[in-house]
């Protein structure tokens, strides 16, 4: 049962969606089965053309549309910008929460002092089983944001005063946007990242999709870290948020060492061919590369057995060389935004400014 202490009918729901005709039922059943009901439930639809704006019309949610296509940014802006309760409760519209994941968001963040974000993490399992690829990619993530200090929004609580004071989200940006944003949030704040807030995600299930989604969002992380250290030589902000509730208290750095050790283990291994010896340098960076993912393989190793390790550790190495070469691609796009002096950073305290949306 909920916590009579919790006040009720202050969380506004935001849903951004593209597509998710698959999803979007399963998401919105999973938020009005909360044993901690929202005031508001915002469902954004980004000009979808698969029909899900049906799914999402059977249910009683006011419905904001898009403009035009304009990446979950805008969309969660917009979302925002049509609610008025005093909480943000970001879900993305492939996840269908658990059913406490608002009341324990909620919780965490009364009990906080000074929380600018309570982060949940995703459910082991996916939504809909769709084979190994699927299992890794949520497995991965699992692992990953209940380890991490990176900021994402597919199950997040955020109070609306904090997301007006770092500028809402950058809408120039289609991938990144979530964890961008919060290289913006003042340092006074703490992140809260807990396993209590749990949401089941339908992720990518092909494998050349799965990398090619990895490409696509790491060229967008060498931007990101540019404005960041933009606004830090500022003064303005720090990043300094706090993890609490996992165990880890330290920020991780991004996985340079792993990703190229990852792809010089595919660039050289065509030195074999050359010669038997040369082997021991693909074998090198293999090795560094797995001493690095360690815990992680052994993390997978225990859930589904051997043979699901080592499928893993395939995946993780093929996952963290498109990382690699999307970070490169990355660094020529922040060469170019610095030729044309474009890309400035948002800047704090100035309240998001989102295209109007029409209204149901």
């Amino acid at each position: 049962m909920p916590d009579e202490t919790i006040r009720r009918g202050d969380v506004a729901v935001i849903v951004p969606n593209y597509n998710k005709r698959r999803t979007l039922r399963a998401c919105l059943e999973s938020v009005y089965a909360q044993t901690y009901r929202p005031a508001e439930v915002i469902v954004v639809d980004d000009v979808s053309t698969d029909g899900s704006l049906d799914i999402a019309r059977q249910f009683p949610c006011t419905i904001v549309r898009s403009p035009h296509n304009q990446g979950p940014a805008g969309a969660r802006n917009l979302g925002v910008a049509g609610s008025t309760a005093p909480l943000l409760f970001f879900v993305d519209s492939d996840t269908a929460l658990a059913p406490d994941a608002i009341h324990n968001a909620v919780k965490a963040y009364r009990e906080t002092p000074d929380c600018g974000m309570v982060q949940g993490i995703y459910d082991i399992e996916p939504l809909y089983d769709d084979g190994p690829v699927e299992r890794y990619r949520v497995l991965c993530e699992h692992y990953e944001r209940s380890q991490t200090t990176a900021t994402f929004l597919s199950c997040t609580l955020i109070p609306r005063h904090v997301f007006e004071e770092a500028g809402g989200l950058d809408e120039r940006l289609r991938d990144g946007e979530d964890f961008e944003f919060g290289t913006r949030v003042p340092a006074r704040y703490r992140l809260v990242v807990t396993t209590s807030v749990v949401t089941r995600a339908d992720d990518e299930d092909r494998f050349w999709g799965c990398l090619a989604e990895r490409f696509v969002r790491s060229t967008t992380l060498p931007v990101i870290m540019w404005r960041a250290r933009r606004l830090r030589g500022e003064g303005r902000v720090g990043f300094q948020l706090n993890m609490i509730g996992t165990g880890q208290h330290k920020r991780r750095k991004p996985p340079r060492v792993s990703s190229a050790s990852a792809t010089a283990t595919f660039l050289t291994l065509p030195l074999v061919l050359l010669s038997p010896w040369l082997l021991a340098v693909p074998a090198a960076t293999l090795g560094v590369f797995l001493s690095m993912n360690r815990r992680f393989l052994g993390f997978a190793r225990r859930y589904r057995g051997i043979r699901f390790g080592l499928w893993v550790g395939w995946m993780q190495l093929c996952f963290h060389t498109a990382f690699f070469l999307g970070a490169c691609v990355g660094l020529l796009r922040v060469a170019y935004e610095l030729g044309r002096r474009q890309g400035e950073p948002v800047r704090t305290g100035l309240s998001p400014v989102p295209s109007a949306g029409a209204r149901e």
